[in-house]
This record gives structure tokens, C-alpha cells and sequence, in this order.
């Protein structure tokens, strides 16, 4: 039987948000961070009257929004530091703020306009393969009320909606215990997916040959504020570290902690008095995994070539491991068992810095600070030749996922990493 033409715009509406869903399931919990000056027309209005809505299920529904304080330079700003922040926190939107929204809670555009005097305008977000909208209404009765995320400075553990992180008491920068909805290992038995986060700088002390190496535990990061919010925690932390009576390490720590991603802005500083004491400093970021053996990686700079846990590094692996990092770059680890993470080292614009891919996978070899034996494995970057007297600034991005939505690696970063075309227009009177 034939359809009539109806009975196909029909068919076709009804293809095209199924689509639409099975893209947005593809983003689960992914936080959009949409620059204030995108919507030109708030920027400097206060931004407790305003409120996002988006058709659900055919409805208008209030969706969790929150506006984040950012400087022109990029970072997430905090009154705690002079440097982003020089303006007292008045409530008003400004155009280097961002706005976070969900992006699984865009909807499709409302079938027929309605006429209310709240409505102020269509934010729309458009992807090459999917487009959402969200509605601006203000001084609206209905709100979004849910929170998604939770920093307890107290017991030092992360909770969102999708995964726990807990670490040290003294120390934020030592991590612990990570969970994550729906992970197990192949026992059965609830175990963390983590061993630790690892960092590690290395210099020559005094002389290019005499190397030291300091870790996690040589830092011992200070809160100075944190921000409160349904969908992020902002947290601004301080370290300095001194060798031979003198400051060789300055460092600023932005933390967005969102419910399936975690932003880290660093702004490194080694001070020119540095040189009297250190020289060729390295610097090494990575994460541990226990014992995830089978797991499989890819990144974006070493073509097809895929990693494999198996407790040895391939010839392959090896390969991959020397091949210098490009700017535009990414890291997908899978685990095989409900739980892959993409990771993301972003530059400032015209930073030179040779980086590498870590890669270690190694059934009993050590590397402090260890909780499991084994690399199994120990992922990350590592950076050589350090500037020393001038900032050097850089942006580590973790996406977690339970199976990348099904995506093989490259599709499932093109879905993630892909920035969004942003239309915001306001309602006609």
C-alpha cells in the first residue's frame, strides 16, 4: 500500500528524531560550554531571570542551565586569583562567561510557536550530524531543579550521576578509588577502574645529567575557591614547589568537574630564577588503569595502529609511542567492559612544546605513587623541553562513556570533539 504524502513527512519526522535521539544518547551527560557572547543580546543582563526550556516529548520543559565565569584568556575565573578575575562577581553575564548546557536535553524546534510574553528567544546548536534547540525564557515559574554533580571537600570525593573519584585526604592531586555506572570487573566484584593519576616532572639538578624526579606527592595543591553548580564544580588550587630553598614550580589549577567530564586548565610557571637550580625540564601526565587487561587504544596522531593491554608493549606500541603529538589530538582508551575515556591535550595558540604519547603496559613494573602492581596501563602525554620564565599554559580533557555509544574511535571523537555552530536569535515582538 502506498503512504500518502502526509503519512511520509510523517515517517520522515519520525526517522529524523529517532536519529536525532540515538545521536543525542551518543553524547550522554557531554556538557556544552557555549560563550556568553554567542547570545549578544544577554550579555550584560543580570542572569537570574533567565531559564532554558526544550520540546520533550513533544512538551516544553524547563532543562538545567548554568552560567560560568570565565577570563578573556580562557580559563574558568575565581575571585581567588587576580589574574582571571579583576571585576567583583555582580550577577551580570559577561561576553568571556560561558553558558552550560546539557547536550542530550536539546530537543527539536516547537512545531508552532506560542505566544508567551516570557519567551525571549531560540538558541540553536547544530552539528554536522544532529541539531538541537533550546528556548530562553525569563522570569519563568517553572525550573529544572536536578543536580548532576557533587564535590564533597570534606571526604575529598567527587559524585555524579555517572561516576565516583576519591582522593587523598591532603592532596586533590592524588587520585583513588574511580567508579563508573555499570563497570565491572570480569570477577563480578565492584573494583576501582583506576590505580592512580601520575604525575611527574623531571630536571637536571644544577647539571643537565643529574636528573630528580618529582610526583604527585612533591605537590601539594591548596583549594582557594570552588563554585558551586547543577552541572559543574569549579575549583581553583594553587601549588608552589621549592628545590634547594628555591621556587622552581608555580602552579594555577582550574578543575571543571562535570557529570561524565572533567576539564584540567594548567598555567605552569617556571620562574627565570630556575635556571640557577634546574635545567631541560620534562613533565609527564597520566593515568593508571588495574588491571584492565584486553583493553584497546587508538589515538589521532598514529593512523590505524591500535594498543592492546596483554602486560607487554608491542613493537607497534613502541611505534606509536615515539611518534611526535600533533595540536589537534586525541587518546581513546576502551576497556572492553562498560567503561572507555577520551582524553585531549589542547595548547595555547603557538606553544612549541615537544609532547609524546606514555604508554606503558607491564604486568609488575612500578611507577609511585602505586596502590596495584602493574601498568595495566599507564596512559598519558609526556612534554620535554619545558620553557623556563615564561607561562606555559595547557588543557587536558577527559570524556567518560560506558562503551562509546557503539562508535569506533575516530567517529565517536568527530562526535564529541566537533565544536557546534551556534544561531541565537531572538523573538519578535
Amino acid at each position: 500500500m502506498l503512504k500518502t504524502k502526509p503519512q511520509m513527512q510523517q515517517l520522515a519526522y519520525a526517522l529524523v528524531l529517532c536519529m536525532g535521539l540515538i545521536l543525542a544518547s551518543g553524547a550522554r551527560g557531554q556538557i556544552l560550554q557555549i560563550p556568553a557572547d554567542k547570545l549578544a543580546d544577554l550579555v550584560g543582563e543580570p542572569s537570574s531571570p533567565y531559564s532554558f526550556f526544550a520540546v520533550q516529548d513533544g512538551e516544553l520543559e524547563p532543562v538545567p542551565h548554568q552560567w560560568m565565569r570565565f577570563s578573556t584568556a580562557g580559563y574558568p575565573a575565581f575571585t581567588s586569583d587576580p589574574q582571571t578575575e579583576r571585576q567583583p562577581h555582580d550577577g551580570q553575564i559577561r561576553s568571556a562567561d560561558r553558558l552550560l548546557l546539557r547536550r542530550e536535553d536539546g530537543g527539536p524546534p516547537l512545531r508552532d510557536t506560542p505566544r508567551m510574553g516570557n519567551l525571549v528567544g531560540e538558541l540553536v546548536v547544530d552539528y554536522p550530524d544532529d541539531t538541537l534547540v533550546f528556548y530562553v525564557m525569563k522570569n519563568a515559574y517553572r525550573q529544572a531543579t536536578k543536580r548532576y554533580v557533587k564535590f564533597d571537600r570534606d571526604q575529598m570525593v567527587i559524585k555524579s550521576t555517572d561516576y565516583s573519584l576519591s582522593m587523598a585526604p591532603d592532596n586533590m592531586l592524588i587520585w583513588r578509588d574511580f567508579h563508573y555506572r555499570g563497570y565491572e570487573q570480569p570477577s563480578g566484584e565492584r573494583q576501582s577502574i583506576l590505580d592512580s593519576l601520575k604525575i611527574r616532572m623531571g630536571a637536571g639538578l644544577f647539571t643537565r645529567d643529574n636528573r630528580i624526579t618529582m610526583t604527585n606527592r612533591n605537590l601539594d595543591p591548596t583549594i582557594e575557591s570552588m563554585v558551586r553548580g547543577p552541572l559543574a564544580w569549579a575549583l581553583h588550587a594553587t601549588t608552589r614547589v621549592k628545590v634547594a630553598g628555591v621556587t622552581v614550580l608555580k602552579i594555577n589549577n582550574y578543575f571543571l568537574i562535570m557529570p561524565t567530564q572533567t576539564d584540567i586548565h594548567s598555567r605552569f610557571t617556571l620562574p627565570g630564577v630556575a635556571r640557577t637550580v634546574i635545567n631541560n625540564p620534562s613533565l609527564s601526565i597520566s593515568l593508571d588503569g588495574n588491571k584492565l587487561l584486553g583493553g584497546k587504544l587508538k589515538t589521532s596522531w598514529t593512523g590505524e595502529r591500535m594498543a592492546e593491554v596483554d602486560g607487554r608493549v608491542s613493537g607497534e606500541e613502541e611505534q606509536m609511542r615515539g611518534a611526535p603529538l600533533e595540536k589537534d589530538n586525541w587518546i581513546w582508551f576502551s576497556s572492553g567492559r562498560g567503561f572507555d575515556v577520551l582524553a585531549r591535550l589542547a595548547f595555547r595558540d603557538g606553544a612549541s612544546v615537544p609532547a609524546h604519547l606514555l604508554y606503558q603496559d607491564s604486568l609488575k613494573k612500578t611507577n609511585k605513587p602505586e596502590r596495584f602492581p602493574g601498568q595495566l596501563p599507564n596512559v598519558g602525554f609526556t612534554m620535554n623541553e619545558l620553557p623556563i620564565g615564561e607561562e606555559f599554559y595547557f588543557l587536558t580533557r577527559l570524556y567518560f562513556s560506558g562503551d562509546s555509544e557503539g562508535m569506533d574511535a575516530r567517529r565517536y571523537a568527530d562526535h564529541i570533539l566537533t565544536d557546534p555552530e551556534i544561531l541565537f536569535q531572538t523573538t519578535s515582538e
